[in-house]
């Protein structure tokens, strides 16, 4: 247990100013500091979970993998692309499969995650795009050719 100081005070001689930590070996009675608002209580658990709700579906995170997914939020498509191949933890794959509206990254991490479901929907929607994209390359090309018949 530890404590973090919310207003101005003094423990075993020491000044401790708001949001620094004080020990707790140095408080004599921490319940009634916390109680007085002098004080808050902090666990030093490690091993901290924090809950996240995918619709149906509820995921616990650690603040490491909570970080990790966020890193890959804020990073560029090819980036997160390629942190996701290299992310082994399912809960960070999942979360990012929801989460991200990026073709790309969703791809990625539905093949992190080992669903063999969406990469299959994923493999169909990437051929239609290459189906799609050769007609936009035909359209393009009639589009020059009128150009330089004009």
């Amino acid at each position: 247990m530890r404590y973090i100081a919310r207003k101005p005070c003094s423990f075993g001689g020491k000044k401790y100013l708001i949001g620094e930590d004080v020990p707790a070996d140095v408080v004599l009675d921490g319940k009634r500091q916390v109680a007085l608002g002098t004080l808050a209580a902090v666990q030093d658990d490690k091993t901290s979970a924090i809950l996240i709700s995918l619709g149906e579906e509820q995921v616990s995170l650690t603040p490491e993998e909570l970080q990790r997914i966020f890193d890959i939020l804020q990073a560029k498509s090819e980036d997160a692309v390629a942190l996701l191949q290299e992310e082994t933890r399912e809960n960070v794959c999942g979360v990012i499969a929801v989460c991200d509206s990026r073709r790309a990254v969703k791809t990625a991490a539905n093949r992190s995650k080992g669903e063999k479901e969406s990469t299959d929907d994923s493999s169909n929607e990437g051929e239609s795009e290459k189906d799609n994209s050769d007609a936009n390359v035909t359209v393009g090309e009639g589009e020059k050719e009128e150009a330089g018949e004009a």
